[in-house]
């Protein structure tokens, strides 16, 4: 019978200083999960919402709004760390001092950008995972479809289309933008 090897668990501090040149990780439930650089459109409208939510929480003093490469601690033993495309964390749940490792628990906002290799499944489940972990809304944006997916719960799921206005509710209070504004083009 062949000796079959055992798994490798990953933990956190191992993740944070992995050496990968190009590529992201996420660690989910010690299993390394190496993801490929984002494409032209998924950075375009990463950056675009990203450019906008920053710009309004540090207007309004809401907090801070983070990139991809941020990782943030949901689980441990074994560890969990996720990155979304773009989130926020609200001014009262912030570390002082900043810390030098991944955000000890969830963002209150995860922004997921869906790559045209990601399957409905993939991202259905990493939005529930998200909201499992206590993320108190998550938004997954199609720039393919040209739609945005918001989850309150693994019941209250939304989909807006290009003419809905896509808010921050109670999370961001008084951020909103148009769906089709999220688009290179401007238009559905």
């Amino acid at each position: 019978m062949p000796i079959m090897p055992i798994p490798t668990i990953t933990t956190a501090e191992q993740l944070l200083v992995l050496h990968d040149p190009g590529y992201r990780h996420e660690l989910v439930r010690g299993e390394l999960r190496r993801m490929s650089p984002a494409g032209y459109r998924h950075g375009n409208v990463g950056m675009r919402l990203a450019e906008r939510l920053s710009r309004f929480v540090r207007r309004k003093r809401l907090g801070e709004t983070f990139l991809a490469e941020t990782g943030f601690m949901l689980e441990r033993n074994p560890d969990t760390v996720r990155a979304p495309d773009v989130a926020f964390v609200r001014a009262g749940r912030l570390p002082d001092p900043p810390s030098s490792g991944y955000f000890p628990g969830p963002p209150d906002l995860a922004v997921e950008i869906t790559s045209p290799s990601d399957t409905f499944t993939a991202v259905h489940e990493k939005a529930l995972c998200w909201i499992e972990h206590g993320t108190r809304m998550v938004w997954v944006v199609d720039p393919v479809a040209k739609r945005t997916t918001v989850y309150r719960s693994a019941q209250d799921v939304r989909m807006l289309g290009n003419d809905d206005e896509l808010t921050g509710g109670d999370v961001v209070p008084g951020f909103a933008v148009r769906v089709r504004e999220l688009w290179p083009d401007g238009v559905g």
